[in-house]
């Protein structure tokens, strides 16, 4: 069996969530091995996965709406590895974050077709799992998007 693909607000946007990537982007008509970020609700697991650099735990730990992408050999054998740290904090990171501690982790990625807008038909089509809470589901702003290789650090998006 598949894993399960989940759609639910996040504390940015609408996304799909699931334990494998290659779903995600075959769902989105994405190339199948196209990196996907990965999401995940405590800094214990965040540290499990990959090193942060000294001169960035602070930034990493406070940071709200941003994704970090740490570049180097980490634990999953990947080049560079996108993270997104959701902790419970404020009242938009609770839903989510309450949802992402069931797992290790979960790839996520926005709720659309590859380059194309929001579509409540078709993220409600492609999806196995519809979580819904106060926010209901709708396409606001990603979040922002920093590289961190060492003591650098470098806005992407």
């Amino acid at each position: 069996m598949e894993a399960p693909i989940f759609l639910a607000q996040s504390d940015t946007t609408a996304g799909f969530l699931c334990e494998n990537f290659n779903v995600l982007n075959h769902i989105k008509g994405r190339n199948v091995k196209q990196n996907v970020l990965l999401t995940l609700e405590s800094l214990e697991k965040l540290k499990k996965l990959v090193r942060v650099p000294n001169a960035h735990k602070n930034r990493v730990r406070r940071s709200q709406k941003k994704t970090f992408v740490y570049k180097g050999r980490n634990v999953k054998g990947i080049e560079s590895l996108a993270i997104r740290l959701v902790p419970k904090g404020i009242r938009e990171k609770v839903e989510h974050s309450n949802l992402l501690a069931f797992f290790p982790f979960l790839y996520s990625s926005s709720a659309n077709a590859h380059k194309a807008e929001f579509d409540l038909d078709f993220a409600l089509e492609k999806a196995d799992i519809v979580v819904l809470d106060w926010r209901f589901l709708s396409a606001q702003k990603p979040s922002k998007m920093y590289k961190i290789v060492n003591a650098r650090i470098r806005k992407i998006r």
